[in-house]
């Protein structure tokens, strides 16, 4: 997810940038107002990849990035 443009949703408030850290429980966004820390719980992300847009509930980033390949998620989309 690092390096990704992304508009997160959280707590009804829209933040656009560039994910430049993720940890377990929080993704970190780079926006024009500065970093903004968001906890993966209550976070919608909304990518776009080509002309799809798709939209990530955030619990089902919750584990490590490292973690996620070892388990099998339910597609959404």
């Amino acid at each position: 997810m690092i390096g990704i443009s992304a508009q997160i949703t959280c707590y009804g408030n829209s933040y656009t940038g560039e994910i430049i850290n993720e940890t377990k429980n929080t993704l970190k966004i780079k926006t024009e107002n500065g970093i903004k820390t968001i906890p993966k719980d209550q976070a919608i992300i909304q990518i776009q990849i080509n002309d799809q847009k798709i939209n990530i509930d955030g619990n089902q980033l919750k584990n490590r990035h490292e973690d996620r390949i070892k388990h099998r998620m339910k597609r959404k989309w």
